[in-house]
């Protein structure tokens, strides 16, 4: 009730306000919101170990391990993610499409942990959440860095500024009052470009992980049906199997292994924890397999992510890696050649399509991620806008030891078309419908 009230308001702004006012008064508006959510729930982020993961990849995975371990060690816990919220283990999808809720629907969930006897909670934090007040009032006690590649250009602008958003956090934690019997922690990928000026901001314990630097490792990774390696701290090493797909997981498993490690958790819970999870909602997700045909989905967004993606498929598929996507309207136009490109490089054959078009017509979001293939001298793809009729077309064209991978909505459960139109959608179900 609150929020539609809130997106009343918002709208009716926006109509009678003019542009350049209503961008000036934002700000404020955002804060005042966020200050009386917290007010009225009376600020719930001072009694909770509240961890915060941020990044452009992986935040999601990262926040469902840490819950996981953090759950194996026996205590009380909280989680609230792109894909899901969990209070002492009640679980409920988001079906917000956000990734950081709004002002008072952070608190009011983060009070529901407190009545529930939590000890800790696990947030995504995303960039614009941050700039927009949504994480206000939270004193975070552990920060986690994944990783930065370019996203929310659009909100942003460059990429300093879009990192320094995300360094807000890791400045909240080493700014904010510490709490009883806790540490202040920084948990950084060593391996990412702005490693260094993540791990610049103080904290009573900062501890950086990757494959190639950092005091935390990974060594010895198999892929072999399992993805299974080392964590080498301190010149011990703790054997890590996991049912996750994709080699980037890796520094997903890394990061929740250093956080909890960092929150004195015993290392076998860690293992258990970790081991524990089969995979995340809409992530790397096989969602059907047919007549030697795999079908998964994805959240992938970002040029970085897919190329992961479409690399992983590649060591999956004993045939052709067909893929479909499209882009998400009003949002970074930047970087839909460049997914284009990396499609047309490492995909046999692909079918753009709509994604989420916002207010955009989809047909020119198309045509920007076209330019990409242009670019890199490819023609191995078709245009099929509707999104159901692409997935359909690819399941025909699909022939055993093919895999059809479909990343951009992953979890969601509505897109979003003509504005604020919401149309329900569950890709994975859409997906099984068709193959029978």
């Amino acid at each position: 009730m609150i929020s539609k009230i809130h997106e009343f308001l918002l709208n009716l702004g926006r109509k009678i306000i003019p542009k350049w006012l209503f961008r000036l008064g934002q700000p404020v508006y955002h804060f005042l919101l966020a200050l009386s959510g917290n007010i009225l729930y009376r600020f719930p982020g001072r009694k909770l170990i509240v961890i915060g993961v941020t990044g452009t990849n992986g935040k999601s995975t990262t926040v469902e391990l840490i819950n996981s371990v953090l759950k194996e060690a026996g205590n009380k816990t909280g989680m609230l993610s792109t894909v899901a919220f969990e209070i002492a283990g009640k679980r409920t999808e988001n079906t917000t499409s956000r990734t950081t809720l709004g002002r008072w629907q952070t608190p009011k969930l983060l009070r529901e942990m407190v009545k529930a006897g939590c000890r800790y909670a696990a947030l995504e934090v995303a960039s614009e959440g941050i700039i927009q007040f949504r994480t206000f009032g939270i004193p975070f006690d552990v920060a986690v860095f994944t990783n930065l590649s370019p996203e929310h250009l659009n909100t942003h602008g460059t990429m300093v500024n879009y990192r320094n958003a995300k360094g807000k956090l890791f400045e909240n934690v080493a700014t904010s009052k510490k709490k009883k019997g806790a540490l202040k922690i920084s948990v950084v990928n060593a391996d990412d470009r702005e490693a260094k000026y993540f791990s610049s901001f103080p904290a009573d314990l900062s501890v950086r992980y990757g494959k190639k630097n950092g005091e935390v490792r990974a060594k010895n990774i198999v892929k072999n049906g399992k993805l299974s390696f080392d964590v080498n701290y301190k010149n011990k090493n703790y054997f890590i199997q996991t049912d996750l797909i994709g080699t980037f997981n890796v520094y997903n498993i890394l990061a929740a292994w250093t956080t909890a490690y960092a929150l004195s958790v015993d290392p076998k819970k860690i293992k258990w924890g970790i081991e524990k999870i089969k995979g995340i909602k809409g992530r790397m997700e096989k969602v059907a397999e047919k007549n030697g045909v795999q079908y998964f989905i994805d959240y992938a967004m970002t040029p970085d992510a897919y190329e992961l993606l479409l690399t992983e498929m590649r060591g999956i598929a004993k045939g052709r890696v067909i893929a479909v996507f499209g882009a998400a309207g009003d949002r970074d136009r930047g970087k839909r050649p460049k997914i284009g490109e990396v499609a047309a490089k490492n995909a046999d054959y692909t079918i753009l399509t709509e994604d989420e078009p916002y207010s955009e017509d989809p047909k020119e979001i198309v045509k920007e991620i076209e330019t990409g293939f242009q670019k890199a001298g490819k023609s191995n793809y078709k245009v099929v806008l509707d999104r159901k009729k692409a997935l359909k077309e690819a399941a025909k064209l699909a022939e055993p030891g093919d895999v059809v991978v479909v990343p951009g909505m992953g979890h969601e459960a509505y897109r979003n078309i003509g504005g604020n139109k919401k149309i329900p959608w569950n890709e994975a179900e859409i997906i099984r419908k068709i193959v029978g």
